[in-house]
């Protein structure tokens, strides 16, 4: 572990003068690395990533546009990308929320980390 820490603006943190990392001697060091891990992925769209094309979430191909009624059917989804992040050790809780139409959608999440601990954010 020694990824890159995103401040609340979710851009590189800096620390003085120079980029702030998540390392394994932070406090609460797993805990924080999987919500920015869950935060990240859920903010982006499946193929936006150059590096990667599975990393994100299918948001316009497979989840907005569904009506009311199958987000049952976007929460699947969603829990089956968290847990393959490689910090996630469970996906607790996922709750959804529809505001003012079916393309914008919003909601929390609840993970427990690789040390057991539990996190939580909202998207």
């Amino acid at each position: 572990m020694n990824e890159l820490r995103l401040d609340n603006n979710h851009d590189i943190a800096l620390s003085g003068t120079h980029i702030a990392r998540i390392l394994p001697s932070d406090v609460d060091s797993y805990r924080k690395e999987a919500e920015q891990q869950c935060l990240c992925l859920l903010r982006c769209e499946e193929g936006e990533s150059f590096v990667d094309y599975t990393h994100g979430v299918p948001w316009f191909k497979r989840i907005l546009g569904l009506p009311a009624q199958y987000l049952d059917v976007a929460t699947a989804i969603i829990r089956q990308k968290l847990s393959q992040l490689p910090t996630v050790k469970k996906v607790v809780k996922i709750t959804l929320e529809v505001k003012g139409g079916s393309r914008n959608m919003g909601g929390k999440f609840k993970v427990q980390s690789r040390d057991g601990s539990v996190t939580t954010g909202e998207f």
